[in-house]
């Protein structure tokens, strides 16, 4: 493999005329490496065959991720991890297909829905706030790690109506889970499988208080009483979904953060266009959120097929590469550009598309926008340091650190 690229393409090979390539996607790498080697994997073709892991499709342009999202009846949620083809656990409402995927969303989306997070835009400003007041004086932070994970965690907990003081162990859990998806490392899969553990002993805990003592206005106590189509959800049903809220709900805004602030610490000339205007402030999310997208889905083909005149035979797994498709050049104009003026950003796929379409979507993006919002009011000038020793691993691409500093006023 070559010292500067984590892609080998395998010269001369193709799968159904497409090429062949050896991507470790859980190989830590330099940041932004990965967004850099997918735009070099694009160039090479739409759709390659990766070796790795067992094989599997990476799906890379707009298009080809975009039908694939919409047709469940090829591209199954049944296994969201590419080198996972027959994975021993069930995420509700994750890997669930449409029509039944209809019925378990349908419990969940009142308390993430447009109306929700708009009543509760007053109280998330709040915690923003009580998280970066602090701060000022400081003149350095990790970002991620005193913000950017305790900032989201905080609103998500208080929309489930669970305590703030369980968070430090709710993402333990989840870094752990995330860290073990489809990852080949001695340990990790165990690791993996009790931190699942750990998750679902909390939610039998509390379901069985749910039970003997039902709350007004409560998620857990609804979501205890609610119905799958004409069916009462049951114990196994509530344990699973619950245990996917955790997971979806507590990783991806920090990620999305971290990206954010580090845009913004290395361009000084886009900060100062949202400390001129704030008004800008939902475009920079949504173009930042675009260029830096984070989440490398998985489908597996359930029947044969010609995709995009690749043939796909049933049992194979395909990685919907949003990352890649979010930078398509076919789709936006010079690509891997921030550009807060952009006229052609609408419709990406960052929260993917179709039935699986993220449940969150409309937190994640209040969040983002009062963080910068409140940041950026007390805390306009800042830096990036030992950028350098930044690392980023897939399938869901984050940081773990991010040191930012500036000077504090006398």
């Amino acid at each position: 493999m070559s010292d500067q690229h984590a892609v080998e393409v395998l010269d001369g090979q193709t799968k159904g005329g497409c090429p062949v390539v050896h991507f470790d996607f859980n190989q830590p790498m330099p940041i932004h490496s990965y967004h850099s080697e997918l735009d070099r994997l694009r160039a090479l073709s739409p759709i390659v065959w990766n070796t790795y892991g067992g094989g599997f499709w990476m799906l890379l342009d707009d298009q080809t991720v975009r039908d694939a999202f919409h047709d469940h009846e090829v591209f199954s949620s049944e296994a969201t991890i590419p080198t996972v083809p027959e994975p021993d656990w069930h995420w509700i409402p994750t890997m669930e297909n449409p029509p039944k995927h209809k019925l378990y969303r349908r419990v969940l989306n009142a308390p993430f829905s447009p109306r929700a997070i708009r009543d509760r835009e007053e109280q998330i400003r709040e915690h923003a706030i009580s998280f970066i007041e602090p701060m000022v004086a400081k003149g350095r932070v990790n970002f991620v790690e005193e913000f950017a994970k305790e900032f989201p965690t905080k609103v998500f907990l208080e929309i489930l109506g669970l305590p703030h003081e369980d968070s430090k162990q709710f993402v333990g859990w989840v870094e752990t889970v995330f860290g073990g998806l489809g990852a080949e490392a001695e340990g990790a899969a165990d690791a993996m499988a009790q931190a699942q553990a750990s998750i679902r002993g909390y939610f039998v805990d509390l379901l069985a208080d749910r039970k003997a003592n039902p709350r007004e206005d409560d998620f857990f106590t609804d979501l205890s009483r609610s119905h799958i189509g004409d069916e009462p959800i049951t114990d196994e049903e509530f344990l699973n979904i619950c245990g996917v809220l955790v997971l979806a709900g507590l990783d991806t805004v920090k990620s999305q953060l971290g990206y954010t602030m580090l845009h913004l610490a290395e361009h000084p000339e886009d900060r100062q266009q949202i400390l001129d205007d704030p008004g800008l402030i939902p475009v920079a999310v949504e173009e930042m959120v675009r260029v830096y997208s984070i989440v490398m889905d998985g489908r597996k083909v359930v029947q044969d097929t010609e995709f995009h005149g690749c043939p796909m035979a049933a049992g194979e797994m395909a990685m919907l590469t949003v990352p890649s498709a979010t930078r398509d050049e076919t789709k936006y104009a010079d690509p891997a550009r921030v550009d807060f003026n952009r006229t052609d950003a609408t419709g990406h796929l960052a929260f993917a598309a179709g039935p699986h379409k993220c449940l969150g979507t409309h937190l994640a993006r209040r969040e983002m926008n009062i963080a910068l919002e409140e940041w950026h009011k007390r805390i306009p000038h800042y830096r990036a340091v030992q950028v350098d020793e930044l690392r980023e691993t897939g399938p869901q691409l984050g940081l773990e650190d991010l040191w930012l500093e500036w000077d504090v006023a006398e």
